[in-house]
């Protein structure tokens, strides 16, 4: 969550928002969150999983249509 924090803080075009899915069950299941950690990108579920900053980034440019998978 932290490297989300970073990103929404160097971009006013990134917001991030932490979510306890224990706690907001329905909010998961709407997004289809089913482990942790998971970052859901323009209201769908983008990735599962921990990941470095560089992977971080282009699976956000994926999520935003602004890059071709390299991953």
């Amino acid at each position: 969550m932290l490297l989300a924090y970073r990103f929404a803080l160097a971009s006013p075009r990134v917001t991030a928002a932490a979510v306890e899915a224990t706690e907001f069950a329905a909010a998961a299941d709407r997004h289809g969150i089913i482990s942790v950690p998971a970052i859901v990108a323009n209201s769908r579920l983008a990735w599962v999983g921990a990941v470095p900053e560089a992977a971080f980034a282009e699976h956000l440019l994926l999520a935003a249509g602004t890059a071709r998978p390299t991953i």
